[in-house]
């Protein structure tokens, strides 16, 4: 199956989840991580502002405020097709960037090799670490040329690992993937 129609069958899959058992995963995915040796010795993560059915991130944001990390989120670079994270605390005002996703609107960048963590949303993954994304690649682009990548795990839920991940060479694998149930690492 190629991406496009996996994209459409895993979105499809993903909407059908019910919005008790969306909240139930986010805070299971939450804990799941909160004890992890990754988590513990990250002080710089990033991670991303949940839209529509996406896996929700914030309980995982909580985390980090209440752990005394720093949390940072993904903005649309406005000279390249890749993203820059800026710091994102409580009283952070966000505003809707052209895909309608909530940005920083502070200028308080981190350089993304200094950070420690990343948490990525999905629409799928595969048991070798591959990614599938919204489509727009902008995780890759990002990622693709550091010299030191941050541990990459991504946020879904059981019901988006499938067996195979169409991949390209330029697209990034992920170091793990956090689900409501589990913690895998590649």
């Amino acid at each position: 199956m190629n991406k496009a129609k996996l994209r459409n069958l895993l979105q499809a899959r993903r909407r059908q989840i019910a919005f008790v058992e969306r909240q139930r995963a986010s805070v299971s995915a939450a804990l799941l991580l909160l004890n992890t040796d990754i988590f513990r010795q990250s002080q710089q993560i990033a991670c991303y502002y949940p839209l529509n059915d996406e896996f929700d991130c914030l309980p995982i944001i909580q985390e980090v405020w209440r752990a005394k990390k720093n949390c940072y989120l993904p903005v649309l670079s406005p000279d390249t097709q890749q993203l820059d994270f800026i710091l994102y605390q409580e009283e952070t005002v966000l505003k809707p960037n052209r895909y309608n996703i909530p940005e920083p609107m502070n200028n308080d960048f981190i350089a993304t090799e200094k950070l420690d963590l990343v948490v990525l949303p999905l629409l799928g993954f595969d048991g070798q670490g591959n990614r599938l994304g919204m489509g727009a690649g902008y995780y890759d682009r990002t990622f693709q040329t550091l010299q030191k990548t941050p541990f990459l795990l991504g946020l879904g839920y059981e019901e988006q690992s499938v067996s195979h991940i169409p991949h390209d060479p330029w697209d990034v694998r992920l170091n793990g993937v956090v689900t409501e149930k589990r913690i895998i690492l590649f």
